[in-house]
């Protein structure tokens, strides 16, 4: 990622590598495992074996207990996938995609300044 494209960022990506459950809401019966590798107050980049095209929505189950610079991923998410690609080359998974979430997760930065 460039420079450039770092600075047009809204939030701060957090690396991270957890395993995640992902309903899909044309397929509620059926959940596909994933790998969160980095996330963001309104996002994350999910990286699996199944394929989604842009603007599915999507439910992300977190892990419990999960927590990333502060931000507490013991939960569900709901959200939409903004991109997707293919990395044929992976160890992990074949598909990668950026799913944009509906509602923010709480930030700390964000909690510490309505503190002050």
């Amino acid at each position: 990622m460039s420079t450039t494209e770092q600075k047009i960022r809204k939030w701060k990506r957090h690396a991270c590598l957890f395993p995640c459950g992902i309903i899909c809401g044309k397929k509620k019966d059926t959940i596909v495992l994933g790998r969160i590798l980095n996330m963001s107050r309104q996002g994350f980049l999910i990286e699996t074996d199944c394929a989604f095209n842009v603007g599915d929505v999507l439910s992300i189950i977190a892990s419990p207990g999960r927590e990333v610079d502060g931000y507490d991923l013991s939960d569900s998410y709901q959200g939409h996938v903004r991109w997707g690609q293919t990395d044929e080359s992976s160890l992990m998974g074949t598909y990668s995609v950026g799913v944009e979430l509906a509602v923010p997760i709480a930030s700390p930065e964000v909690d510490a300044q309505r503190s002050n």
